[in-house]
């Protein structure tokens, strides 16, 4: 027997014709419901056109006639299920995700939030199609099918903050599913985030800083703007690439991080030295246009209609980092934590900084400015009191 007849055979049984005792001339057949994965017996009661027919043949022909009919419909890929209230468990699960980007698009959801919910749904839908589970409905990936795909995002040496992030938009994407009908559960929900591992970075001495400038001078002048902002702004990478020249305000010696780009939702400002002012001058003085971003998506990172991507600064990184030869744990957000540190040395008052980081609370803040600083013991040893 073709596959095809045998793929039918398993999803549905064909109409037939049967008089019964109690109910009278019925069509019967019987369709999976793939939610239970149970064959569901349908009868289609021919009371009313029956009582037209004079004869028991003609009767009959006319049922065979409704069951040839439903039996093309079958073929055709046609189920009851899906004319019932239940009939959103029944949307295929590509079409599912078009559905919930949609939706959270006109919500008004973040542009950085919107492509990290589409990057993630998509690894799972390729992860289904990949696994046999293409063709399955919104309704029918349950809580095994979702273990298996966290099982294997672990295998696949995800670290803990790629991992949870996968574990937190899949349990939004099926919590919008259930709050609009399109399962009747959330797969994911209960499902444990792993232990925050602690951070790898460690403090940029001044000496490092150094040469971080003196290369980026040489090879890409823009980048030592880019480490400027982060050191002494306190401007997370992610939001300098959203720095439009609009947002820059030299008279008043401050950057504007608009809510939709900040990390905290918050619009604040923040503040500007007087070597960034000197290096951010001569940029507005020549761009006109202050709706261009103040890093484009080209070689020198002029302003352009398109920022560079976040991972262009990741990697112009770590060629510095490997040709000055600073060690792996001094990474671009390190000279974050270094200005917030260097600032505390320097006599600025916990409250300032914490304002000044957009960090919530002290406690928050601490977490950034706890780090190794490679300083410390020469300080003290030179600085300590006598006994």
């Amino acid at each position: 027997m073709p596959s095809s007849h045998l793929h039918e055979i398993q999803t549905w049984l064909p109409a037939v014709v049967k008089d019964l005792p109690s109910y009278g001339v019925v069509v019967e057949y019987y369709v999976l419901d793939p939610i239970d994965g149970k064959m569901l017996r349908k009868r289609v009661r021919l009371t009313k056109l029956v009582k037209r027919m004079p004869s028991k043949r003609q009767r009959l022909l006319a049922a065979q006639q409704v069951a040839d009919n439903l039996n093309a419909k079958l073929r055709g890929g046609w189920s009851p299920l899906h004319a019932t209230e239940d009939s959103r468990l029944y949307t295929p699960l590509a079409t599912l995700r078009e559905k919930f980007l949609t939706a959270k698009g006109a919500e008004g959801c973040r542009a950085t939030t919107l492509t990290q919910y589409g990057s993630i749904t998509d690894i799972w839908l390729r992860w289904c199609e990949d696994n046999g589970l293409a063709d399955r409905y919104s309704g029918t990936f349950l809580r095994p099918q979702a273990v298996r795909y966290m099982d294997d995002v672990l295998a696949q040496g995800n670290r803990h903050r790629s991992y949870n992030n996968t574990v937190k938009v899949m349990r939004a994407f099926f919590q919008w599913a259930v709050e609009h009908c399109y399962a009747k559960e959330n797969p994911f929900i209960g499902m444990k985030t792993l232990k925050k591992e602690p951070k790898i970075r460690t403090l940029v001495p001044a000496e490092a800083r150094k040469k971080v400038a003196a290369h980026y001078a040489a090879k890409r002048p823009a980048m030592n703007i880019v480490c400027q902002l982060v050191y002494s702004s306190a401007i997370r990478p992610a939001e300098i690439l959203q720095i439009k020249l609009k947002h820059i305000h030299l008279d008043q010696h401050y950057i504007v991080i608009p809510a939709d780009n900040a990390k905290n939702h918050k619009e604040r400002c923040a503040t500007l030295t007087p070597s960034l002012d000197g290096l951010l001058s001569p940029i507005l003085a020549k761009y006109k246009n202050l709706d261009l971003y103040l890093f484009g998506r080209n070689e020198n990172l002029d302003p352009d209609t398109v920022p560079v991507t976040k991972s262009y600064f990741q990697k112009s990184w770590e060629r510095m980092r490997k040709a000055t030869g600073l060690p792996k744990e001094m990474q671009l957000y390190s000279l974050r934590d270094t200005g917030l540190t260097d600032l505390l040395h320097a006599g600025v008052d916990q409250l300032s900084v914490q304002h000044h980081a957009d960090h919530s609370s002290l406690s928050i803040q601490n977490i950034y400015t706890d780090h190794f600083d490679p300083g410390l013991n020469d300080r003290i040893y030179h600085n300590a009191p006598v006994f």
